[in-house]
Formats: C-alpha cells, structure tokens, sequence
C-alpha cells in the first residue's frame, strides 16, 4: 500500500547512500514509482516557492532572473537531485577527475543560464481552462516550467528499466522500482503528461510538441547510452537519466520560445 513508508523509500531512492538504501524495509518498495512521482510533483511546488521567495528577497529585475535561477539551481543541486548531478558527471567524464570537473561545471552553467533566461511571458495567453480547474495551470510560463521538469525526469526513471531490464546485480530498490511500474502505467503517465505539457505551452505554435519529444527522446536515447556506458541500468543510470531529461526539457522549452520555425 502507498504511504509514509513508500515515499520515505522514494526519497532514500533519490538521495541516500547505497547502504542506507540497502536497510529500508522492502514493503516500502510496493508503489515506489507513485512515491518518486509524489516527491517530483513536491519539489516542482517547492521550486516555485523558491523562485517567488528569491524574487521578493532580491527584487525582479526585467530580462534576467540571476538570483532566482542561483536559488533554485543551488537547492536543486544540493538536495533532491545530488546524487543525480553526481551520477550523471562521473558516467559521462568517466574516473577522469578533470573531466568530472569540466562537467560538473558545464552542467551547472546550463541549469543557471537556462533558468536565468526564462521568461513569464504573462502577455502570451491561450484558451481559458473552466474556472474550476484554472488554478491547475499557473499564469506564470516559468512555473509552468519548474513544475513540469521532475516530472518528465521522474516519468525516464520509470520507462528506461522497460528498454534495458535491470540486471541480477542490480539493488532490491531498482528491481522493485522496475516491478513497481508495468508498461501500462508508464505509458499511461507519459499520456498524461504529454497532455499537461501540450496544455502549459499552448501559448506556443505547434512546434511546442517538440519539448516533450525532446523529453522522452532524453530519457531513452539518452538513458540508453548512459546504461551502456555503465554497462547496466543501475540507480546511477536512472538517477543521471532524470536529470539529464530535465535538462533537456528545459533546453527545448528555451529553444521553442525564442527559435521561430514557422
């Protein structure tokens, strides 16, 4: 049953050490991808609190938002997604500590830069939602972007184990999570955000449907090459897939509202 006890598993899946990992209870496994889901819907919310609180400590200059995208860059990194940060440079530079350097940095200038630019575009507007469920689509467009970023990199760790099986060496936590979530139900969320994603971004042409493509290609072609270069889909690969499909959604979305292709 999905409780406390999933999301606690949820959370050491994202952020504890191997260890601690190792010690949680496994009924704590049952339902884990709705926990993961949970917990990326959470930091979504949290993350606009963090951009609002940043912009009444620092002010809301017009342009660029360096403080907001250092504020949420900062925890993002520092908290939830650490390990993922970590995974995704050590698989991609290798044992290579300057490389590990070079991509520690490179990843960090694009999360800052590409938050930093965003835009609220309150002027662009798109068909009204019914009163009832228009507090479910904010106003601001960079909201609408925090929010939909851990989902679509929680949604690649659900779907990559469904293309490359965890192997027998892989831990309880990443063959219950694989368990946990069948086919049917990622494909079923993947639906669903397909369509909050079409519905945030209405404001843009129809090459807005992009952004999601470039969001699943990350998390397969992407999760796919990462699994080879571990040589297995493990926690490392899921966790640097996640990022990495955030990354990219957050790339497309800056792409698709500058670059005009009509």
């Amino acid at each position: 049953m999905f409780g406390k006890r999933t999301l606690w598993s949820a959370w050491l899946l994202m952020r504890a050490d191997d260890d601690r990992l190792a010690g949680a209870p496994a009924e704590g496994f049952v339902g884990l991808w709705a926990g993961l889901m949970v917990i990326a819907l959470l930091w979504g919310l949290a993350s606009i609190g963090l951009w609002n609180l940043a912009g009444w400590l620092f002010g809301w200059p017009g342009g660029m938002y360096a403080m907001q995208a250092l504020t949420v860059s900062a925890a993002m990194l520092l908290w939830p997604y650490r390990r993922a940060s970590e995974s995704l440079v050590n698989l991609l530079a290798g044992p290579n500590p300057a490389g590990c350097g070079l991509i520690s940095a490179i990843v960090v200038v694009v999360l800052v830069t590409s938050l930093m630019v965003l835009r609220p575009d309150w002027y662009q507007q798109e068909a009204a939602l019914p009163g009832w469920l228009a507090w479910l689509r904010p106003e601001s467009k960079i909201d609408r972007v925090l929010l939909l970023m851990p989902l679509w990199g929680t949604w690649s760790m659900l779907i990559l184990p469904h293309f490359r099986k965890p192997g027998p060496q892989a831990s309880p936590a990443v063959a219950a999570l694989s368990r946990s979530c069948g086919p049917m139900t990622a494909a079923v969320l993947m639906g669903i955000l397909l369509a909050v994603s079409a519905g945030y971004f209405a404001y843009l042409p129809w090459t807005q449907l992009t952004i999601s493509a470039a969001g699943i290609a990350a998390a397969l072609a992407g999760g796919l090459y990462l699994a080879h270069k571990r040589g297995q889909t493990d926690r490392n690969v899921l966790l640097a897939t996640n990022l990495l499909t955030q990354l990219t959604i957050l790339l497309a979305v800056l792409a698709n509202s500058n670059v005009r292709f009509w």
